[in-house]
């Protein structure tokens, strides 16, 4: 009974880290969020990006469902031919691009030191689908646009930590924490905003060197929380 209950929070967990994911693709998309359930091509993109954010957040659990991977990736492949046919060739390589990394990290290890996973998965994680949520709703791609995807890339790896690195050496953390406080500074944010941002990214590196790195759902949660409200006060 105790195992089967576990079983069912870890499931709800990983729905709830899921949702997140999606959600903060879609505020660095730097899109209003009432248009994501109004624009037909922006709910084509939202459709595709659900199976596109269980592979991604497969990636970093201890032990991945392998049928789980199989239909998401029929999905994700059904769901680019459509894409290939609204949006045109390049949108669909881009996407494909991310595709083929995700399904590299997952099921080779044709990408198997935990740096160079970690950092793969932090500029696959979103940064395709957030560009090309971008390009759909304003037809262009303009340099705060570049600002905001680049913000994303370097915030998914500070965030993703917990899902590869498993010794207490943070020294890279925190010179990923410093650029990604440069880059904010760069988007205008107001100094409330960027106190907050900072204080965030400092309790995350904080949790980190305290932690135990086998406690993954602990991990995990609190990396997914830290990120949702980061991506609100830089996005919002």
């Amino acid at each position: 009974m105790a195992v089967a209950s576990t079983k069912r929070l870890n499931q709800f967990q990983f729905i709830l880290r899921v949702s997140a994911s999606l959600i903060i693709w879609m505020l660095f998309a730097n899109v209003p969020l009432a248009h994501f359930f109004q624009n037909r091509q922006l709910i084509s993109l939202v459709l595709l990006g659900i199976p596109f954010a269980i592979l991604l957040n497969q990636v970093i659990l201890p032990r991945q469902n392998q049928l789980l991977t199989v239909i998401c990736d029929a999905v994700v492949g059904v769901l680019s031919i459509h894409l290939f046919f609204e949006q045109g060739t390049l949108n669909t390589i881009l996407m494909l691009v991310d595709f083929i990394f995700a399904n590299l990290l997952l099921l080779t290890q044709f990408i198997n030191e935990p740096h160079g996973r970690w950092i793969t998965f932090g500029v696959i994680n979103g940064s395709g689908l957030a560009f090309l949520f971008t390009v759909s709703y304003h037809h262009y791609f303009s340099l705060l646009s570049l600002m905001y995807i680049t913000t994303l890339i370097f915030s998914n790896i500070f965030f993703a930590y917990h899902g590869f690195m498993k010794k207490s050496n943070l020294s890279s953390l925190l010179i990923i924490l410093i650029l990604i406080i440069l880059l904010c500074l760069t988007l205008q944010l107001s100094f409330l905003r960027t106190v907050l941002i900072t204080a965030i990214l400092a309790f995350y590196l904080f949790f980190e060197s305290q932690v135990n790195p086998k406690n993954y759902q602990k991990r995990a949660n609190v990396s997914t929380i830290c990120y949702l409200f980061f991506s609100l006060l830089v996005c919002l």
